[in-house]
């Protein structure tokens, strides 16, 4: 828990921005079902504390709401949230030598030429620095431990995009791995499908190959739905939204069609089970 929130350093500060339409972490989208504002927040928060159990201590977070307010927060390893009094402290940019602001500037050093890193193909092998929790997960997954290789997934999957971004093709390549991890084991169809959304959106949005590997994301999400229906209607209404979202941007017509036709027909025996004397129940 934070005792003193003054010496929490002052980046990374991530940015938590909740609309109507669902919540986003440095304008990256968490996949929650829209206008589920209390389910966002959570969800959202829960993405920070494993980035501040990553770096092994709280991380700075302002929290945008859709009325316009903005929150400074900081958030424990723990998942423990403060909220702060005052805004979090602005770091300035580098003083160079004769900008006018009457402070010493530090010496500059000379210029090094700039190498750009190589491009990082699609499938290539991880870092070094995460070749040995690649190879736990392995095992893990080998031996039919699939909850620890989902655990391993997930940290991975954080601290890359940590160090490399979202969309950078270590962290699209570990995402891809849990959502099929999770598929496996199919014990929460409703997490299942939420997770194969996100992934099939990012993979989209990173340019990742092969593109028969998004489709098949796109087509599991969509069979994992289709599960969740014949067991939990409920749920299954709540993610039709981001689902036909989802399948609408991969140029899916089919099987959005499938979703909203299930929607509708649901909705209309709904009506006649709770209001027989309905025009839908009159014969």
């Amino acid at each position: 828990m934070t005792t003193d929130a003054g010496q929490v350093p002052a980046t990374p500060l991530y940015t938590i921005t909740l609309t109507g339409s669902g919540v986003s972490i440095d304008g990256e989208p968490v996949g929650v079902p829209a206008g589920d504002l209390p389910a966002a927040r959570l969800a959202a928060l829960a993405e920070i504390r494993v980035r501040a159990a990553l770096r092994g201590r709280p991380v700075r977070v302002t929290a945008k709401e859709p009325d316009g307010s903005a929150w400074p927060l900081v958030v424990d390893p723990d998942g423990h949230v403060t909220t702060l009094s005052v805004p979090h402290p602005v770091v300035p940019p580098p003083v160079r030598a004769g900008d006018g602001s009457g402070r010493s500037a530090a010496p500059v050093a000379p210029a090094v030429p700039f190498v750009p890193e190589p491009a990082v193909t699609w499938g290539a092998p991880l870092p070094a620095a995460h070749q040995e929790a690649w190879a736990r997960l392995l095992a893990a997954h080998g031996a039919g431990d699939t909850t620890t290789a989902i655990a391993l997934a997930e940290r991975t999957e954080a601290a890359l995009e940590a160090e490399y971004g979202p969309l950078h093709p270590y962290t699209v390549q570990v995402l891809s791995a849990r959502a099929w991890l999770v598929l496996g084991r199919r014990d929460d169809l409703s997490a299942t499908v939420r997770l194969l959304v996100r992934t099939a959106l990012r993979r989209r949005r990173a340019g990742a190959e092969p593109r028969s590997e998004t489709a098949q994301v796109a087509g599991n999400a969509h069979a994992a739905w289709r599960s969740l229906a014949a067991t939990d209607s409920r749920r299954a209404l709540e993610l039709s939204g981001p689902l036909t979202d989802m399948l609408e941007v991969l140029g899916w017509p089919g099987h959005t069609q499938d979703v909203v036709h299930w929607v509708e027909e649901t909705t209309r025996q709904r009506t006649l089970t709770e209001d027989p004397a309905s025009p839908e129940g009159r014969t």
